[in-house]
């Protein structure tokens, strides 16, 4: 079911292509257009557009993932399976990967990433700047915020959280026995394959939780390109008038 409505919706894990603006103040730029397009490709097929070309990364990302949740405790409640659409579009679709209620209000990212230096620019720019030095700092910075921005937006949640992880070097063999009946090519990486650090490295964490405010100003952003980019499809309407 969800893939199926992610299916010519636009997703808070892309979403921030939207927020790329072209020459003329307030219009799209080519990254925005580029996706809506492709949007409009999946709503006329009737189906995703796109497989996943390397699914290393993915995979990796899901096998650690429920490693962390058994890190973080019962206040984070998983919900990555669960996809969330926005109660007044039919197209703005959401799967958070977790939403924390009980201490925070705060809607939940996990990122794990398949490469040391990915792992190193989200932990280095948290460190110089915050949520602004992780945009700042990483490729796909801008992308995350927006995607915890959007997320955000559909749980009604006032803050935003990215938790960045990366095993240690003592845990990477109980990771891939958890993951290699599922991912078979764990069965042939070795370890200068995987991503991990030295125990007692003395500078980087496994698991780093980083926690900010959504600034109203942003979720209103967001949520207006989002109207102008609805006029934009085929076949979509405001659920609510």
């Amino acid at each position: 079911m969800n893939a199926l409505l992610r299916t010519g919706s636009f997703t808070s894990s892309e979403i921030g292509a939207l927020m790329t603006e072209g020459k003329a103040k307030g219009s799209f730029g080519a990254p925005a257009l580029t996706y809506i397009e492709e949007k409009n490709m999946e709503r006329r097929l009737g189906r995703a557009l796109k497989n996943e070309p390397d699914a290393k990364p993915l995979d990796w990302g899901h096998l650690c993932e429920g490693f962390v949740f058994e890190m973080l405790g019962i206040e984070y409640s998983t919900q990555s399976k669960q996809t969330i659409v926005h109660p007044d579009f039919d197209c703005w679709v959401g799967t958070p990967d977790s939403v924390c209620y009980q201490e925070y209000n705060t809607a939940v990212d996990v990122k794990s990433p398949f490469t040391l230096k990915s792992f190193c620019q989200l932990v280095d720019g948290w460190k110089a700047n915050g949520i602004q030095g992780i945009r700042d700092n990483h490729k796909e910075g801008d992308k995350y915020y927006w995607q915890i921005v959007s997320n955000a937006i559909l749980t009604r949640c006032s803050e935003g959280e990215l938790i960045v992880f990366c095993p240690l070097e003592s845990q990477v063999s109980g990771l891939v026995q958890r993951g290699i009946d599922q991912y078979d090519w764990l069965m042939y990486a070795g370890m200068e394959n995987l991503p991990w650090l030295p125990d007692n490295n003395g500078h980087y964490n496994s698991l780093n939780k980083f926690r900010f405010p959504i600034p109203e100003a942003d979720r209103k952003l967001l949520t207006n390109r989002v109207v102008e980019a609805v006029k934009m499809l085929v076949n979509s309407k405001l659920v609510t008038a």
